[in-house]
């Protein structure tokens, strides 16, 4: 059995959320799913097939390890989240903190977990692209209204 293609899985236009994970793997470019995660910013959020979005709360959460190593990493991670084209930074307001209260509600999620995952739908995302199982598992119950794209899926 192959391995699906990422081109199949996520739809031309649709707008994704890029979770803490999938941007680590794009950064570091040693992990396994590092190649989908290059292929998904590169070749659809930055050629425009695909808008993105991203919570602030997961630009603090990468911006942790460029800040720890070297300066000038975390000032090419602070102009990446700022001049990437096709990315929008989306900050945790009321509506977002009111859509992670009720995920971890329901889905008894982190807060973290929530706060990403309620940015993604406060913005109509179709995808929430991640490398977090978990999530597939406890949002089952939305596969309907937003699908979690595992980037493991595509080894």
């Amino acid at each position: 059995m192959t391995a699906p293609r990422l081109s199949d899985a996520i739809a031309a236009s649709a707008r994704i959320l890029l979770d803490t994970s999938t941007l680590i793997a794009y950064f570091d470019n040693h992990e396994r799913v590092s190649p989908f995660a290059t292929q998904l910013v590169d070749e659809f959020v930055f050629a425009g097939r695909n808008h993105a979005v991203i919570s602030t709360l997961t630009v603090a959460e990468v911006l942790v390890r460029p800040r720890r190593v070297n300066l000038e990493g975390y000032q090419h991670a602070g102009d990446f989240f700022h001049r990437f084209p096709n990315l929008r930074m989306a900050p945790v307001d009321f509506a977002v903190a009111q859509q992670a209260a009720a995920l971890r509600t329901l889905f008894s999620l982190k807060t973290p977990d929530a706060l990403v995952i309620a940015t993604g739908i406060a913005h109509q995302v179709s995808y929430l692209v991640t490398n977090d199982r978990e999530w597939a598992r406890k949002l089952q119950p939305l596969d309907g209204r937003i699908a979690v794209c595992l980037l493991s899926d595509f080894l």
